[in-house]
């Protein structure tokens, strides 16, 4: 009797497999060490790899005299790209194995059961090729792993090659990144004369945050003021939008307003429908992740893998917000598996017929994120399981919730013949899906005014400060990579005749690559994660400035070129061979401009070079300098200084080192020959510095006059 053989990425898929197929294959040792194993039925053999079993070629494996880093043979561009099998004696015996079942003569059939995306399939793709089998290949895609997905989806297997632009994008993809990392690493690293990863997508990653954090080092804060009228009786604040660069200036703004007829011109309550949150993407639940529980972005995608491979979750790696129209059954089952496991406390978690939830238009190949039917004990799960399953099940909860959030929503309009000031604030009428998730934003409360009442003006001048741009989070860095051009940038791409369609779907990285990408740039020491912000290293700003000085780009230009390729691939209007061949020419010509520097000797200066400078006035501990920034050693000590602050650039005065020792000494240090900004006049004044974990904060102490007037 014929079999199918279903090999799957990792050994937990082949059990989950093998746990839904009826009868149960049974265990079969495959060795005498009783190192693999398969599992065997009448009808199936569930087998699996170890993720890749199979990389790309190394560049000396086309060539042995690419073994020796040169500039002048640079870029590397094979003529065809070929896979080798991983060195690592298990992934010899896996395949060895896997080659076996395959050209058993009881074998007719052959299915891929790689992860349901681009990788996956092109992980078992390699597997079956290396083996020479000509036999039909199927595809198993599994939304998520619970036995009824896994048994209905056998049965409705469609051929791989309905895969194959899915795995033409994969293979473009992985070539490209080759081809950049291979070439862009070498030239840099012979250029600079320290080893620096260039990557597709960890380069534009580093300089997004190095470009963040530069913004928020050079950052000099400037004083205005504003007008501010806020009675604490009648609970009524309200903010002048006009902003002046003196006090006096506000002064007069505020006499004029107070001397003038002050009332209240409106009061306006509708009765609003506050829509419900949507599915979990992934890069989502990791935001939302980081800024609750302080979780890396790979904390997060790893412990939603665990729940995925337990059945618990759908599958995390996804892009979409939606669940496909086909899985409105899947939907209802779960509703009822909820109301199972918690009897009268999720009444309100009805199933929804909407086009707020259920849309294909709006899904890539993976829906968003659900709990399934498997309803676990919570309270069993590991910690860091259990928060994460509780977010997307409340989620879910909130996006199922039959009854609607609806609020009064009052907007209190105040004017005084000068300026027109609107206040809005909400009464929750009926609370939808908030019995489950907190609404985004606190609903203000407003005073209790009406129409045509009189308000006594008490504006008084208040000072204020303008504040840096904020630290990335693991939030707002991946909003930055699903969309790395602002509003008006695609604009300006839309006027010199970019596709918008095409712009608006360029990311850096994918959901499923950019939390590994942005681990490995912590890892390079280049960028660091901290209490869930992202900060620049040294080592991470000599690699963005020595990138820079080689005119190795990155940035997300080349990204949009790139990507309007892969989706061209996966639509079938361009080949791998014509993205590899664009990504070729465009090589050539950075390896062209940056091979012109020399190489650099091995041991020029680099980040890590550093001499001792002084001791630390915060902590004790010891500065190094390392000829561009001076920072202690001492366990958690913020001193952290930059040689080149623009502060010092802006009040005239260059840091010298004798400055920079006594300020990180003292906290202080006197300065002479400084100039005004605004009027150009020069002056003296002792520069104080202030060193917290949001960087160092600079002010100034001035002479005071003497009491005879001289």
């Amino acid at each position: 009797m014929s079999k199918i053989l279903i090999i799957a990425e990792k050994p937990s898929l082949a059990k989950n497999i093998a746990a839904a197929i009826k009868p149960a294959p049974k265990p079969v040792t495959a060795d005498s060490k009783r190192r693999s194993v398969y599992f065997e039925n009448d009808k199936y053999v569930v087998s699996n790899a170890f993720g890749h079993l199979l990389s790309l070629n190394d560049a000396e494996d086309y060539d042995p005299s690419y073994h020796t880093w040169r500039s002048d043979v640079l870029p590397i561009i094979p003529e065809k790209f070929g896979y080798v099998l991983r060195d690592d004696q298990g992934v010899r015996a896996q395949f060895s194995l896997l080659k076996k079942l395959i050209d058993r003569e009881d074998v007719s059939a052959i299915v891929n059961a790689g992860d349901s995306d681009r990788e996956g399939e092109i992980i078992i793709r390699n597997i079956i090729a290396r083996a020479g089998t000509k036999k039909p290949v199927y595809r198993l895609w599994m939304p998520d792993q619970t036995p009824r997905t896994i048994a209905d989806e056998l049965i409705a297997m469609r051929p791989d090659s309905e895969y194959d632009r899915l795995a033409d994008e994969g293979y473009a993809r992985t070539f490209v990144d080759w081809l950049y990392g291979i070439n862009l690493t070498r030239m840099a690293t012979l250029k600079s004369g320290k080893l620096l990863r260039v990557g597709r997508v960890t380069s534009p990653i580093v300089t997004a945050i190095c470009e963040r954090e530069r913004l928020i080092r050079d950052f000099v804060p400037q004083k205005y003021y504003v007008a501010v009228h806020d009675d604490k009786k009648t609970g009524l604040r309200l903010t002048s939008s006009k902003k002046f660069d003196t006090a006096a200036e506000c002064d007069d703004l505020c006499a004029l307003y107070n001397a003038a007829k002050t009332t209240v011109t409106g009061r306006k309550t509708v009765l609003k429908t506050i829509k419900r949150p949507s599915l979990f993407a992934l890069s989502d639940i990791q935001g939302e992740a980081g800024k609750e529980f302080r979780f890396t972005p790979k904390h997060t995608l790893d412990v939603l893998q665990e729940l995925y491979e337990a059945g618990l979750v759908s599958y995390p790696r996804t892009n979409s917000r939606y669940m496909a129209e086909a899985e409105k059954k899947k939907a209802s089952d779960i509703v009822d598996a909820i109301h199972k496991a918690y009897p009268g406390h999720f009444d309100s978690v009805a199933f929804r017929d909407s086009k707020e939830i259920f849309d294909d238009s709006k899904i890539e190949a993976h829906s968003g994120l659900t709990p399934t039917y498997k309803i676990p004990d919570v309270n069993s799960l590991p910690d860091d399981q259990k928060k994460l399953y509780r977010m997307i099940f409340m989620r879910f909860c909130s996006a199922f919730c039959a009854e609607e959030h609806k609020v009064n929503r009052t907007t209190l309009t105040v004017e005084n013949g000068y300026e027109k000031f609107t206040l809005t604030g909400d009464v929750v009428v009926t609370p939808g899906f908030t019995r489950f998730e907190p609404p985004k934003k606190k609903a203000a409360v407003l005073p209790d005014l009406k129409e045509g009442d009189e308000i006594e003006p008490k504006f008084k001048t208040t000072e204020k400060e303008t504040t840096p741009p904020d630290h990335y989070t693991a939030e707002t860095l991946n909003a930055y990579l699903k969309n790395p051009y602002s509003a008006g940038e695609k604009k300006a791409l839309s006027e010199d005749g970019e596709d918008m369609e095409t712009v608006s779907e360029v990311e850096l990285g994918t959901e499923a690559t950019r939390a590994g990408l942005i681990d490995a740039a912590i890892k390079s020491g280049y960028i660091t994660l901290t209490k869930n912000r992202y900060g620049i290293t040294p080592e991470g700003e000599y690699y963005v400035d020595s990138l820079a000085s080689l005119g190795i780009n990155m940035a997300k230009d080349r990204t949009l070129n790139l990507g309007k390729s892969l989706k061209q691939v996966y639509r079938g209007e361009k080949t791998v061979p014509a993205v590899v061949s664009e990504a070729a020419e465009d090589l050539r010509a950075v390896c062209l401009n940056a091979g012109r520097t020399p190489d650099a000797p091995r041991e020029e200066y680099a980040p890590g070079k550093r001499e001792k400078f002084c001791k630390c006035g915060v902590c004790g501990g010891t500065v190094w300098y390392d000829k561009r920034v001076f920072s202690c050693d001492g366990e958690g000590c913020p001193v952290k200084l930059f040689k080149n602050s623009a502060y010092f650039k802006k009040i005239g005065g260059g840091l010298t080192l004798a400055a920079a020792k006594e300020l990180l000494e003292t906290g202080k240090v006197r300065m002479n020959d400084l100039v005004s900004s605004r009027t150009g006049k020069h002056y003296s004044a002792t520069v104080c510095a202030s060193f917290t974990q949001d960087g160092v904060k600079y002010s100034m102490e001035f002479d005071k006059p003497s009491g005879n007037g001289q």
